[in-house]
């Protein structure tokens, strides 16, 4: 099964699409919670964003670190998705490049976020 991001980003210019979860979300988002999931990782919005820990749909320290990983290949939409309300970081757009490194170790994971030069964008960690 192909699985699209959980969240749902209005898209600048269209008014019939609002911020919120999208179909996948509201069918995993319940699931990730009762499994106590650490770290959502997805993509296909072509951005980098970091949604913070999410639990039942809204803010909580308690759930999982939900990340969308960012750009891949040379396929750009400036300023297409706006600002959803759970996002923590947004990388500066319009977006260039990036890459992401996850470092695990038994009681912490660490995921950064880069630009092709080595720019830190975002460093962001879970400790258990």
């Amino acid at each position: 099964m192909s699985m699209g991001d959980p969240f749902q980003y209005a898209i600048n210019g269209r008014t019939n699409r609002e911020s919120e979860f999208s179909e996948e979300g509201t069918i995993f988002m319940p699931i990730f919670d009762e499994y106590n999931v650490d770290l959502v990782l997805s993509a296909h919005l072509h951005t980098y964003r970091d949604r913070g820990h999410i639990r039942n749909f809204e803010r909580d320290a308690t759930g999982p670190l939900y990340i969308i990983t960012g750009i891949a290949g040379d396929v750009r939409y400036p300023n297409l998705w706006q600002q959803h309300p759970l996002d923590v970081y947004v990388d500066p757009q319009p977006e260039t490049n990036n890459y992401m490194t996850l470092d695990v170790s038994p009681n912490q994971l660490i995921v950064k976020s880069y630009l092709p030069d080595g720019t830190v964008l975002e460093e962001v960690s879970i400790d258990k």
